[in-house]
């Protein structure tokens, strides 16, 4: 297929998709804040929403690495912040203190809920007006997008970057 040059850059799919990836969580993040969430970012929100839809899996510092596809470094630095400001717990495990077992507490709990409260919220506010069918449409056409660039023999998760109900 030839690429479109001589449209505007408006009509372009990448700049459209950023656009729209920052506008929802602009919205998202407002609408958690209004529900009491302050202090996630949107990469703590999705970890905390990962550790709650695992649940009763045990997991770790590496799924987390492997499931977002970000590095060792990052997850740790991530990872201690949110146990520091107790959202999760992270123990080490009998016979490995390497491995470090990742849980939510209480509040990591009630922070999840709040925030899947403000994503489907903002969710809905993204669908309004749209059919069901032309929701399909556009998760098909999105899932397409996404094998192009991301092959699955090159990225064995990719599938799970568009599933909402695993992170918010």
């Amino acid at each position: 297929m030839p690429v479109r040059h001589l449209e505007t850059p408006d009509r372009y799919l990448g700049p459209r998709i950023k656009f729209l990836y920052h506008a929802f969580n602009r919205k998202f993040m407002e609408t958690a804040r209004a529900n009491g969430v302050e202090e996630l970012t949107s990469m703590h929100g999705r970890i905390l929403g990962y550790l709650y839809w695992s649940r009763p899996k045990d997991v770790y510092q590496k799924d987390i690495e492997e499931h977002f596809n970000i590095t060792r470094s990052s997850v740790a630095g991530i990872v201690k912040l949110m146990e520091q400001k107790g959202y999760i717990l992270r123990q080490s495990v009998q016979g490995d203190a390497r491995l470090k077992k990742l849980s939510l507490t209480d509040l990591g709990t009630r922070a999840c809920e709040q925030s899947m409260e403000a994503f489907h919220h903002v969710e809905g506010l993204a669908i309004r007006g749209l059919s069901p069918e032309q929701v399909e449409t556009f998760l098909s056409l999105c899932d397409a997008i996404q094998t192009n660039l991301i092959p699955q023999k090159e990225c064995a998760h990719a599938k799970n970057h568009s599933v909402p109900s695993q992170g918010v």
